[in-house]
């Protein structure tokens, strides 16, 4: 599932690196000065060895981005990719799985500050509009399309 996920989220990246590039549009907490050397594979293979999610955990993780993206219209793109990433996955861990890791775990698997997480966090619930709930329908339909 990690393997399909960085596919879908490299796939999104690329095709907003045209659109970036004329028009960066807001840069936000998740935006990173300089893109990661690690690409999204790598960094999903890296969160799923250490933070011992589930692979539903995932699934909601890309449902969640993609409620994101619709929801503020915001473009995925190499500066912001990881952050996001990380976020949905600790947020899906949190609402899923029965036994997950604190923030300074996650902040630590991510590479980023455990006040960053922190901020991360509530700034994607807030933009998502607290909306963790997935219904089995959508579910399966992504869980299908992956």
């Amino acid at each position: 599932i990690v393997q399909v996920l960085a596919a879908v989220l490299d796939r999104l990246v690329i095709q907003n690196a045209s659109i970036a590039m004329g028009d960066p549009g807001q840069v936000t907490k998740f935006h990173a000065m300089k893109a990661p050397g690690i690409g999204v594979l790598q960094y999903l293979e890296r969160i799923h060895k250490y933070a011992s999610c589930s692979s539903e955990c995932f699934i909601l993780a890309l449902i969640y981005i993609d409620r994101l993206i619709q929801r503020n219209n915001f473009l995925l793109t190499d500066l912001n990719v990881h952050r996001v990433v990380i976020t949905a996955v600790l947020l899906a861990a949190k609402f899923f799985d029965d036994a997950y890791y604190n923030n300074a775990y996650y902040a630590k698997i991510g590479g980023v500050l455990v006040s960053e997480i922190n901020g991360l966090e509530v700034d994607f619930l807030f933009r998502i509009n607290f909306s963790l709930h997935v219904t089995p329908d959508v579910f399966d339909k992504y869980r299908a399309q992956l």
